[in-house]
């Protein structure tokens, strides 16, 4: 079923902030160049921005025009937010070294979340985490290739992955999906964070959703629990 011209308007404008054509603070062309663009009427053009508005996207000023907006820091969506800012903040080293980066077919938890075919293949990008020299985590990130490359491109050894898919790629969130548990170290990951095969460790699986409730990608974060604790807060 084909889709309203106004939204296939609203779409098209989408992926061009989604794929930073349009960055945080961009002013978008006027009604009249969009209706010139796209050959149709302003009515049409207003709901496609309408829509774009409602999705925090863009905010109109008075006078001025419609701009695409900047990514709040408000919310915190876990882990993949705020690694290496949380050490920062407290004063400590923080940083990463990649470790892989390597097309897999995509595990049971990966198919499921990112609705991928039986047997498809995903990039999986892992990175070591250190904290002042010393190995505490092990994150594997797992998607689409396309998105996974153009993360990896961003340096994840010294940016939260978070705040490079909003920052620099144009993406806006709405939520992030959290599971915890622990389970024992896998010898590459052991040999990695200088710990015993078998030991145990804090597993994270974060799954960040886009404001569409499009699911992005899937994360599996290990952690060495003698040098890390994550907490957080639940509000209603």
């Amino acid at each position: 079923m084909a889709l309203p011209r106004f939204k296939e308007i609203e779409n098209e404008i989408r992926e061009r902030i989604v794929r930073n054509q349009l960055g945080p603070g961009a002013k978008l062309p006027s009604e009249a160049e969009l209706m010139m663009e796209f050959a149709v009427s302003r009515i049409t053009v207003r709901q496609a921005l309408s829509g774009l508005h409602n999705a925090g996207l863009i905010e109109k000023v008075n006078g001025k025009g419609s701009f695409v907006t900047r990514p709040t820091d408000t919310p915190s969506l876990g882990a993949l937010t705020g690694f290496y800012e949380t050490a920062r903040a407290r004063g400590q080293l923080a940083y990463g070294k990649l470790a892989s980066v390597k097309l897999v077919r995509a595990p049971a938890f990966v198919t499921r979340v990112l609705d991928l075919e039986p047997a498809e293949k995903v990039l999986s990008v892992s990175t070591v985490r250190f904290w002042d020299d010393a190995p505490v985590a092990y994150f594997t990130l797992l998607g689409r290739e396309p998105l996974m490359r153009r993360l990896v491109q961003e340096d994840l050894e010294t940016n939260d992955a978070m705040s490079v898919l909003e920052s620099r790629l144009g993406y806006r969130f709405k939520e992030s999906t959290m599971e915890a548990s622990a389970v024992a170290a896998p010898a590459e990951v052991a040999r990695r964070l200088g710990i015993a095969e078998g030991e145990p460790l804090l597993r994270l699986r974060c799954t960040p959703y886009d404001i569409d409730g499009t699911p992005l990608l899937c994360a599996e974060l290990l952690f060495r629990p003698d040098r890390y604790a994550y907490k957080w807060t639940l509000r209603r």
